[in-house]
């Protein structure tokens, strides 16, 4: 990751309104006060290094965490030029390329007798509408994906786990899948070059498994190797000077402005993919490979399994990522995650490791905040199957080592109980909002490292009203601090009933019982 700015010379996120000893907003207390006017000392900022590591959120149902966490996703979007790639199981950030109505700025007010309100702080929805409207925003959903911003989720084949290809194989059988599918991770390495220096989008299932009958069909191990070498020619490959830059004498090469990558690197995968090919012919028995190849088929029909070379290659260059978990297919959603999680992973290592060739006034990579909202349910204190277990290894191997390749976890739950412990003691940013009972209090005060604050401060976020936050940690470097969160100006695509219409009485007739609707005249 770059090395951090000094704090004077980085950006500021605006993510509350400071509080007085009742915890309601100093400012909007005042008479004819509105959003824009306020003086800067009655907001409660962070510097946005301060970002810079893992974070949770902990509160329960109906505490505002929702709409603290899309403040603090559209202020990290807004003033930073890192990534989020948010996990969305409500389906709250499918409309956050739309911003909320005038009225929103227009008509922004704490009502001091239910203590709440949603507050802005710029002057104008036109203000923040501007600046939002630059913001690349991508939404994955289904397969029945509709308009500009929304695509269908789908993922690279080689990004998948063992775990979950050989879910349902002995131990024994596991090392031939295993062969199998580290030739088809190489090939994608392989084909990924092909497509940044040449523009050819590939089928990757259907180039492996040609690959693997010509080497079937063939005991001549030198024909072989030959013919491999002339398929996948390393000199023809980069040859093509619209896409591929040389730099100076470095041995470096620029793929189509995207990949920076050695030449010599590029040799070493393509030998390995020959290598893997010829070893999938002496290690792995035709009945594994048809189950392999059988697998990755069943996932192609499913409409999930993308070519190399397509928009998943370039995920990247949007600053907001969404994905809409409720309508992914619930079969392979696990599968799908993890597939992403690896895809990240790789992309961010890859980056690493052109990074420290290169002098450090050329880094220009970005942090990924990685968000997790209903953190519990996708990385549980105890995992339920294989699937559960590979996902969670996923996200320990972010928390453990993600930092130095820029990639950090933001974690939202109702219960911190229910959610893997190792995980959520590395957050090193806290926010715990209104929690619903002593048990859960205590339980994330052990966790989050939250021994050294006074027991009558911690013990408030029992009584916490809707939009209270106690944060600790980086983003308040001057202590523990309890803020009234600001507004979130895009809006929220989850919905909950709509108690105006459930929770009143049922009209009557005129008999005294529910009327069921009107009745056709005899």
């Amino acid at each position: 990751m770059p090395s951090p700015k000094a704090p004077s010379e980085g950006s500021e996120l605006v993510l509350g309104w400071r509080v007085g000893p009742s915890l309601d907003p100093s400012y909007w207390l005042e008479r004819g006060a509105k959003a824009g006017l306020q003086p800067p000392d009655e907001l409660f900022t962070v510097p946005s290094i301060a970002m810079a590591t893992h974070t949770a959120i902990i509160a329960q149902s109906g505490s505002g965490k929702s709409a603290f966490l899309g403040r603090l996703i559209e202020e990290i979007a807004l003033r930073t030029k890192a990534r989020c790639l948010i996990l969305d199981p409500n389906a709250d950030f499918k409309k956050v390329h739309e911003v909320a109505p005038a009225s929103l700025w227009k008509k922004a007010s704490y009502n001091r007798a239910i203590r709440s309100g949603r507050l802005p702080h710029e002057s104008s929805r036109k203000q923040f509408a501007t600046a939002w409207s630059k913001i690349p925003i991508r939404i994955r959903t289904g397969s029945e994906a509709r308009g500009v911003k929304y695509e269908p989720f789908q993922i690279s084949w080689p990004s998948l786990s063992m775990d979950f290809i050989a879910e349902d194989v002995t131990p024994m059988l596991r090392s031939e899948l295993y062969h199998c599918h580290a030739f088809v991770k190489t090939l994608g390495e392989v084909l990924r070059y092909i497509y940044l220096a040449t523009g050819r989008i590939t089928n990757i299932i259907d180039e492996a498994e040609e690959i693997v009958h010509l080497v079937r069909d063939s005991d001549d191990r030198k024909y072989l190797r030959h013919e491999l070498q002339q398929r996948f020619n390393v000199g023809s490959v980069l040859s093509n000077r619209r896409r591929v830059t040389r730099i100076g004498s470095s041995g470096f090469l620029m793929l189509h402005g995207e990949l920076l990558v050695s030449r010599t690197t590029v040799e070493r995968t393509f030998e390995r993919l020959v290598e893997g090919a010829l070893t999938i012919s002496d290690y792995v028995s035709r009945e594994i490979e048809r189950f392999y190849f059988g697998r990755a088929r069943l996932y192609q029909a499913s409409g999930m399994l993308q070519p190399i070379g397509t928009k998943h290659t370039r995920s990247h260059r949007h600053t907001l990522e969404i994905i809409d978990i409720p309508n992914l297919d619930r079969s392979t959603r696990l599968l799908a995650l993890d597939a992403l999680l690896r895809t990240e992973w790789d992309r961010a290592r890859s980056s690493w490791n052109t990074a420290v060739d290169r002098p450090e006034k050329e880094d220009t990579r970005i942090p990924t905040f990685i968000v997790v909202d209903e953190a519990h349910n996708l990385i549980p204190r105890e995992p339920r199957n294989r699937a559960e277990l590979a996902l969670r290894e996923q996200f320990r191997t972010v928390v453990a080592e993600g930092r130095k390749y820029g990639l950090f976890l933001i974690l939202v739950s109702q219960r911190p109980d229910k959610l893997d412990s190792l995980i959520l003691s590395e957050c090193e940013n806290r926010a715990v909002m209104k929690l619903g009972s002593e048990s859960v209090l205590a339980f994330a005060r052990e966790m989050l490292g939250l021994q050294d604050l006074s027991p009558k401060l911690l013990s408030k976020c029992l009584d916490f009203e809707i939009g209270r936050a106690l944060l600790v940690g980086q983003w308040s470097p001057s202590g523990p601090q309890v803020v009234y969160a600001a507004a979130r100006r895009t809006v929220e695509g989850g919905r909950n009933l709509r108690s105006s219409y459930w929770a009143v009485a049922k009209p009557l007739s005129v008999s005294g019982t529910a009327s069921r609707g009107p009745t056709r005249k005899k």
